[in-house]
């Protein structure tokens, strides 16, 4: 009996699934040919707010949700360690604003209060990535105190740190994800926020977009050879025993 078992296993896992359907990509923001090149004002707690509003999407949660963000200095330059960087959605209904904090005065720490001195992103935000986008000199060079050149490059997690900006530290919490913001529809309003929280420099947004990806369902053939695997490994188990 335990003979015929084991041929019948094998044909179910290795049965071929069926093709899944297309997964669901929101794109928008300000990029290509419509970036811009927007003054961020210097030592301004304001900042600079720039808005996008989506609609007619249906609703196809959760999404995996990433933003390219590509920031420049003007003139002499400014300093990475001066920027806070949020994205918000407000519901299309106006009944829910969420909050992803992208950047939060990169490299400050009790002992560089200023952080980073660095000039510029140019970057791809994602939970995803390998290393938090606040301490990214240590993660390139392990050390804190090593500039890079030019623009920052690659992909990093947000910083996630809700922390006052006047006093968030590398040890403050991160709290906030970019995937928390794909729970939802995408329908309503999307803003990038931007401020220089000192002074020194003047950068400027260059631009920005929000990708959202859609994850799809497991296909009826992957749960069956998922739960096929399970059973394969209790046969196995229970035939070690006899």
């Amino acid at each position: 009996m335990k003979m015929k078992f084991l041929p019948l296993l094998l044909v179910v896992v290795t049965y071929s699934a069926p093709v899944r359907a297309a997964v669901s990509l929101v794109e928008f923001g300000e990029y290509g040919a419509s970036a811009i090149s927007a003054a961020i004002p210097d030592n301004n707690a304001s900042g600079l707010a720039r808005s996008v509003t989506v609609s007619g999407y249906e609703l196809k949660a959760p999404y995996v949700v990433t933003v390219s963000l590509k920031i420049l200095g003007t003139g002499l330059g400014a300093y990475n360690g001066d920027y806070y960087v949020d994205l918000r959605h407000l519901s299309a209904d106006g009944s829910m604003t969420q909050l992803a904090v992208l950047v939060n005065r990169v490299g400050r720490s009790a002992d560089l209060p200023n952080g980073y001195s660095d000039n510029g992103f140019d970057v791809t935000l994602a939970d995803s990535a390998d290393d938090d986008i606040h301490n990214y000199r240590f993660a390139l060079s392990g050390g804190h105190n090593n500039p890079i050149t030019g623009a920052l490059t690659g992909t990093w997690q947000p910083d996630g740190r809700t922390a006052d900006p006047f006093q968030v530290l590398d040890t403050s919490m991160r709290i906030t994800t970019l995937n928390g913001l794909g729970l939802g529809s995408p329908n309503g309003t999307w803003t990038l926020f931007v401020s220089d929280q000192q002074a020194g420099g003047m950068g400027q947004l260059v631009e920005w977009k929000v990708s959202m990806q859609g994850v799809p369902e497991p296909s009826s053939a992957s749960l069956l050879i998922a739960g096929m695997g399970g059973l394969l490994s209790w046969y196995r188990r229970r035939k070690k025993a006899d």
